[in-house]
C-alpha cells in the first residue's frame, strides 16, 4: 500500500510537472507573438517561468520522500515481526532443551535407583549364603592378620638381636685391629723416615762427588803451574849455561864476566831444584786433598748404601704391615657385610609381614561391610517396598516429561515452519531498506541539479527578451 502511494504521487507530480511545463510553452509563444513588447514585459515572463519551474521540483522531491517514509514505516512493521518471530523460535528451544535436561536427570535417577533395587534384591536372595561365606572370610582374615602380627613381632625381636650382634661385632672388630692398624702406621713412618734418610745421603754423595771433582781440578792446576816454573827455570839455566860456554871458548873473554856468569848459573841451578822440589811438594799436596776428597766419597756412599738398606727394609716391613692390616679389616667387612644383609633381609620379611597383615586387615573391614550391608538390607524389607514405589513414581514421572519433551520439540518444529518465511523476510526487508536509502539519496542529488537546470533556463529567457525587444 505505502508503495502504491508513493506511485501515485509521483504521478500527479508529473502531470502537475507537464501543466507547468505547457503553461511556459504557451507563454513563449505569447512572448514570440508580440514582438513589440517592451524588455520590462520579457522579464516578468521569464521570472515567472524560472518560478513555475522551482516549484515543480520542489513538488517532485516532497512526493519522493512521502514514498520513502511510506516504505519506512512498512519495513518497521516487517521487521518487528521478524524480530518477533525470532524471540518465539528461541524460547521455544529453551523450553525443549530445559525439559529434555529433566528427563534425562530423570533417567539417570531411575537407572541409579533400579540398580541400587536390584543389589538389595539379590542381596536378600542369597542372604544366607552371603552370611556364611562373609562370615568365613572375615575370621579367615582376622587370623591371617594376628598370624602376620605374630611373625612380624617375631621378626622384630630378631631384628633387635641381630643390630645388637652387628653394633657388638663392629665394636669388637675395630678394637681388634686397633694394634695392626697402629702398627702399619708406624712402619710407614720408619719407612718415610728412612726414605728422608736415603735422601739426605744422596745430597751428600752428590756433594763428595763435587768436593772430588775441585781436587782433582786444583790439583791439576798445582801441578801444573809448578812444572811450567820449573820449566822456565830450566830454560833460564840453559841460556845462562850457553853464555858462559860463549865465553870460555873466546880468549878474550875477561874472567869477571866469566865469574859473574858463572854465578848466575849457580843462581839458576839453585832455582831449578827448589822448582822440582816445588813440583814434587805440590803433586804430593794435591794429591793427597784429592785422596781425601776420594776417601770422603766412599764413606758417604758406604752410608748411602747402608740407608738404602735400611730404608728398603722398612718399606717391606711397611708394606707387610699395611697388607696385613688391609687383610684383616676386609675379612672384618665381609664378616659385617654379611650380617648387615641379613638385617636387610629381616626388615623386609618384616615390612612383607606388615603388608600381609594390612591386607588381611583390609579383607577383614570387606567382609565385615558385606556382612553389616547384608544384614542391614535384610532387616529393612521395607526400604526395599519403599524403593520400589519410588521407581514406579518416577517411571510414570519420565513418561510424563517423555511426552511433555516430544510434544515441546513438535511444537517447535511447527513454530519454525511457519515463521520461516516471516524470518526470511526480514533480511529482505533490510536489503530493501537499504534500497530505499539510495533512492532517497538518489532523488535529492537529483532535485539540487534541477534547481540549477531552472536558474540556467531563467537566464536564457531573459537574454532571448531583451534581443527581441531590441529588434
Amino acid at each position: 500500500m505505502a508503495w502504491g502511494k508513493g506511485n501515485k504521487g509521483e504521478k500527479s507530480a508529473s502531470e502537475k510537472g507537464a501543466t507547468n511545463a505547457q503553461g511556459k510553452a504557451a507563454g513563449a509563444r505569447g512572448n514570440a507573438a508580440t514582438p513589440k513588447d517592451d524588455g520590462k514585459g520579457a522579464k516578468d515572463g521569464a521570472a515567472q517561468v524560472a518560478s513555475k519551474a522551482a516549484g515543480a521540483a520542489a513538488g517532485a522531491a516532497s512526493a519522493a520522500a512521502g514514498a520513502a517514509a511510506g516504505a519506512a514505516r512498512g519495513a518497521g512493521r516487517g521487521i518487528a515481526a521478524g524480530f518477533t518471530a525470532l524471540r518465539d523460535v528461541r524460547d521455544a528451544t529453551r523450553q525443549y532443551s530445559s525439559a529434555k535436561a529433566q528427563m534425562e536427570s530423570t533417567e539417570k535417577a531411575l537407572t541409579a535407583q533400579r540398580a541400587a533395587l536390584e543389589h538389595r534384591e539379590s542381596i536378600e536372595g542369597g542372604y544366607e549364603d552371603i552370611v556364611t561365606a562373609q562370615t568365613a572370610a572375615l575370621a579367615d582374615a582376622q587370623k591371617r592378620a594376628a598370624d602376620a602380627v605374630q611373625y612380624a613381632a617375631r621378626l622384630t625381636h630378631e631384628l633387635q638381636d641381630l643390630e645388637a650382634r652387628l653394633t657388638k661385632m663392629r665394636s669388637d672388630d675395630e678394637q681388634a685391629l686397633r694394634p695392626y692398624k697402629q702398627l702399619a702406621e708406624s712402619s710407614k713412618g720408619r719407612a718415610d723416615d728412612a726414605t728422608r734418610t736415603v735422601a739426605e745421603a744422596k745430597r751428600a754423595v752428590r756433594t763428595a762427588e763435587g768436593q772430588v771433582k775441585d781436587a782433582t781440578d786444583r790439583r791439576e792446576q798445582a801441578i801444573s803451574s809448578a812444572n811450567r816454573a820449573l820449566d822456565n827455570s830450566k830454560a833460564r839455566q840453559r841460556k845462562v849455561q850457553g853464555e858462559l860456554d860463549k865465553l870460555l871458548a873466546d880468549p878474550s873473554a875477561k874472567r869477571d864476566a866469566i865469574a859473574q856468569v858463572r854465578q848466575e848459573l849457580a843462581a839458576e841451578t839453585a832455582h831449578v831444584s827448589a822448582a822440582e822440589t816445588a813440583v814434587t811438594r805440590a803433586t804430593a799436596d794435591a794429591q793427597s786433598s784429592v785422596d781425601n776428597a776420594q776417601t770422603h766419597l766412599w764413606t758417604q756412599k758406604q752410608s748411602l748404601e747402608t740407608a738404602q738398606r735400611e730404608s728398603d727394609a722398612m718399606q717391606a716391613e711397611a708394606k707387610e704391615r699395611r697388607g696385613e692390616y688391609d687383610r684383616l679389616r676386609s675379612e672384618a667387612e665381609a664378616r659385617q657385610k654379611k650380617l648387615s644383609d641379613k638385617i636387610d633381609r629381616q626388615k623386609a620379611e618384616i615390612d612383607r609381614s606388615n603388608r600381609l597383615r594390612d591386607n588381611a586387615r583390609t579383607d577383614a573391614s570387606k567382609a565385615n561391610d558385606l556382612l553389616s550391608e547384608a544384614k542391614s538390607i535384610h532387616d529393612t524389607p521395607q526400604a526395599t517396598e519403599q524403593l520400589r514405589r519410588s521407581i514406579a513414581e518416577r517411571e510414570q514421572t519420565l513418561e510424563s516429561q517423555r511426552a511433555q519433551v516430544e510434544e515441546l520439540g513438535r511444537a517447535e518444529k511447527e513454530l519454525r515452519r511457519r515463521t520461516r518465511a516471516t524470518r526470511i523476510a526480514v533480511l529482505v526487508i533490510l536489503v530493501v531498506l537499504v534500497a530505499v536509502v539510495v533512492v532517497l539519496v538518489g532523488s535529492m542529488l537529483l532535485g539540487q541539479g534541477g534547481d540549477a537546470a531552472g536558474t540556467a533556463a531563467s537566464a536564457s529567457v531573459t537574454t532571448t527578451g531583451t534581443v527581441s525587444a531590441g529588434a
